[in-house]
């Protein structure tokens, strides 16, 4: 048996390298064609390490979104304007800082100088170009309409950043107040209080009953602090795995779209994000089914890539998209039907695009009552939270100068 290298393209056209155990080559070639895979290069022998490659991988880890919508309306400018796909990819090298992304556009000039489609050369990096944004370049190589896809592809992405942006912001503000509260209200428990105790204890004055209980819960935990921290990392460690499991993120993601306040926010992200991607899709002449296949990428949801999925299936076996998504449930009744009417009267782009804006219109709203709901929420919580430790600690100073008498 002989060791064999090999360069590949998997079923998925994505670039695979490896080591295959062979009696010849010929031998090799058919075991990697079983695994479905393209060879392009193959050789007796362990590849050499190539430290060119992992820092490229290591640096389109550091890619960040905005850094990409950049890029694809800084190509699409130059294309519009007659620049040459290659001659526009080496501007964009000899013109751009050092960075991730720098290193990663050399890699795909180099591919579109030697051949390659910018198609292909985008999906060796799947965790810098999303799936969505390959299938519509590979779309406009189709149709010779680049430049303008482009332009589109940067408009799309930057919806979309400002929308995850308005969720997160939506999401952070509680979190962080929670935070704060959780910090002050343990300080005060854990360090200050105490210290009003000891009075009461010389004096054997009896305390207030919430100054009491408030003292009971200080005494445990500073007694079991070590336990206590190793509860709630305990507690830490089973969320995080639950959350990678199947049905952790299944409950997560039930959360996600059905608690109060929050559901009716990420409902309408889902949405105006599925729809508009898969308006943007027909629009740029890609197939329905293979438009849906890509649309159960980005919703990032277990029980939307369900719907996703029956869409899917529906469409494989001749049935229409409306059939599953007027069924659906979590596709809104009106959303389900202007649907149904895009598909018979042949305009489901146009008809997908007013949908995603009008969930987009709905979920600025419903983002902005959900903050006028949460502040007063806070407050609230803080007020009970603090105000009761405040109170404990309080009440006993009102009564001091008695105990003080007392001695």
């Amino acid at each position: 048996m002989m060791t064999f290298s090999y360069k590949a393209r998997d079923d998925r056209g994505e670039a695979v390298v490896g080591t295959v155990e062979a009696e010849s080559q010929s031998d090799a070639m058919s075991k990697l064609r079983r695994e479905g895979k393209t060879v392009t290069d193959i050789r007796v022998g362990t590849a050499p390490i190539n430290t060119e490659a992992i820092r490229v991988r290591q640096a389109s880890k550091q890619v960040k979104r905005d850094d990409v919508i950049a890029y694809a309306n800084q190509l699409g400018v130059m294309l519009e304007t007659g620049v040459p796909l290659s001659d526009a990819l080496g501007a964009y090298v000899k013109q751009s800082r050092a960075g991730g992304l720098k290193k990663v556009v050399e890699v795909i000039d180099d591919r579109v100088t030697s051949g390659m489609p910018l198609s292909e050369a985008l999906n060796e990096f799947p965790k810098v170009f999303p799936k969505m944004m390959v299938n519509l370049v590979r779309a406009s190589e189709a149709s010779g309409t680049m430049a303008s896809m482009l332009s589109r592809i940067a408009n799309y992405m930057e919806r979309e950043r400002k929308t995850v942006n308005q969720i997160r912001g939506a999401l952070i503000y509680p979190l962080v107040m929670i935070g704060v509260a959780l910090v002050v209200t343990g300080f005060l428990v854990v360090w200050v209080l105490p210290r009003f105790a000891k009075i009461y204890e010389s004096r054997e004055a009896a305390l207030p009953v919430l100054t009491r209980v408030v003292l009971d819960i200080s005494n445990f935990m500073t007694a079991n602090w070590m336990y206590v921290l190793m509860g709630a990392a305990a507690v830490g460690v089973m969320l995080v795995w639950a959350r990678m499991s199947a049905w952790g993120r299944r409950a997560f993601d039930w959360m996600k779209i059905k608690l109060p306040v929050i559901g009716p926010m990420f409902t309408a992200f889902y949405l105006s994000r599925a729809t508009r991607t898969l308006s943007t899709l027909l629009t740029s002449g890609v197939q329905l089914l293979e438009a849906v296949g890509i649309v159960r990428g980005v919703t990032n949801n277990v029980l939307w890539d369900e719907l996703w999925q029956d869409v899917e299936a529906a469409l494989t076996s001749g049935r229409e998209l409306a059939s599953v998504v007027e069924d659906a449930t979590l596709i809104p009744p009106s959303a389900a039907q202007m649907i149904a009417a895009g598909e018979r009267t042949g305009r489901l782009p146009d008809v997908l695009e007013r949908i995603a804006t009008t969930a987009e219109e709905d979920l600025d709203q419903t983002i902005k009552n959900a903050t006028q709901l949460i502040e007063p929420a806070m407050i609230i919580f803080m007020g009970l939270t603090i105000g009761g430790i405040a109170m404990a600690l309080l009440l006993p100073i009102f009564s001091i100068s008695s105990v003080m008498a007392g001695g």
